[in-house]
């Protein structure tokens, strides 16, 4: 699994609902609202489905954008 931290910039007023949405996502965790409009989560998948579960967190009514913070594929090399 890879491992990718990331930022969602929310619309004021939105960062609660957007929240929750992404952590009801099965891939995501949320670490709580910083600055009242980031949300701070991560996602664990494979490598090749991160772009698309960014992707989806990223149409989510009242996301502005994402930005990634970090990312690690060292448990998928030691896995192969």
């Amino acid at each position: 699994m890879a491992i990718l931290g990331f930022l969602v910039h929310t619309e004021p007023g939105r960062c609660a609902a957007v929240e929750q949405q992404v952590a009801a996502m099965p891939e995501m965790t949320t670490y709580g609202i910083h600055q009242d409009c980031y949300v701070v989560a991560v996602a664990e998948a494979p490598s090749s489905e991160l772009e698309a579960a960014l992707g989806r967190v990223g149409q989510l009514e009242g996301v502005l954008t994402c930005y990634v913070t970090g990312l690690t594929t060292e448990d998928e090399q030691e896995e192969r």
